[in-house]
Parts: C-alpha cells; sequence; structure tokens
C-alpha cells in the first residue's frame, strides 16, 4: 500500500491508511469503520482536508473490536464499560494535583475518558487521540485478565 507522503513527517516509519485500505485489510466496510467511530471506540487522524487516516496501531485496534464482538460477543456498551477501566488517573497525572475524583472521567463509569466532555486533559488543549490512555485500548484483551486478577 503506497504511504501518504503529506502526512509522513521525514525520519517517521509511520504508515497511513485510508478507511478503504483498512476495510480491506480487515475485511470489513467503511461503514462499520464510520460506525466504530460514531459509537466511540475509535479516533481516526483527521487530514486539512477532513479525510479520515489510520495507522497501524488503529488497525490493530480495529482487529481487536471485531474479535472482542464477533469471539467473546461483546456489545458496544460492553467494550465502552470495559474500557472505561483504564483509568487515566492511575497511568497519568491528569488531574494536576486535583482530586481524581472530581475528574468527569471518574464521574462516568461507562464511558472511555476519551468519550467524556470536560475532563482536565482536554482544558490543556491535549488530543485523546495522542493520549497513553487511546494507546492502550488495543490491549483490553489483557485488562480482562488483568482486571480478574485485580478483584480476586
Amino acid at each position: 500500500m503506497p504511504k501518504l507522503p503529506h502526512l509522513d513527517p521525514p525520519n517517521n516509519p509511520e504508515r497511513w491508511y485510508t478507511p478503504g485500505q483498512v476495510a480491506r485489510l480487515l475485511d470489513l466496510s467503511v461503514e462499520t469503520l464510520r460506525l466504530y467511530e460514531r459509537e466511540g471506540l475509535i479516533i481516526p487522524f483527521k487530514v486539512p482536508s477532513g479525510h479520515r487516516r489510520f495507522n497501524q496501531l488503529d488497525v490493530k485496534w480495529i482487529a481487536m473490536i471485531r474479535r472482542q464482538i464477533h469471539d467473546h460477543k461483546l456489545n458496544f456498551s460492553g467494550l465502552r464499560f470495559l474500557l472505561s477501566m483504564l483509568q487515566c488517573w492511575e497511568v497519568k497525572d491528569c488531574c494536576l494535583g486535583e482530586n481524581y475524583m472530581d475528574c468527569p472521567a471518574k464521574q462516568v463509569n461507562h464511558l472511555p475518558c476519551w468519550m467524556v466532555a470536560n475532563t482536565p486533559c482536554r482544558a490543556q488543549g491535549e488530543s485523546c487521540r495522542d493520549c497513553k490512555i487511546y494507546a492502550l485500548a488495543p490491549k483490553v484483551d489483557k485488562l480482562k485478565e488483568q482486571l480478574a486478577v485485580k478483584f480476586k
């Protein structure tokens, strides 16, 4: 697949894919990608023209979403709840010394933090797409195992 030169900064080996390329790679429809985006499961990179692009991490994450839905019979609500277990205040210091209990991401316990408005991270101008928490999402299958151990 050809690289998109306007997206690849110098010395950056990261590959970018169009929605059509991702759909062909994973044998799904472009509309399914749009659905995952509407449901808050993926955050595509957008070029200045507004077109969506996906990198290798996104492709792995989309494949993981499909596995969770098809193999483990999770629905979108179940996936969002599972992703809400990725607690940003434990991974990064996003509350700026504030009590994390007051963070909107802590208050809304059924959505991943990138779907919650008015978080301290967003107030600082941080992009959810570039956040450590969003980068952990593809490891959600391991999260179930970790939580099982944590709650025993």
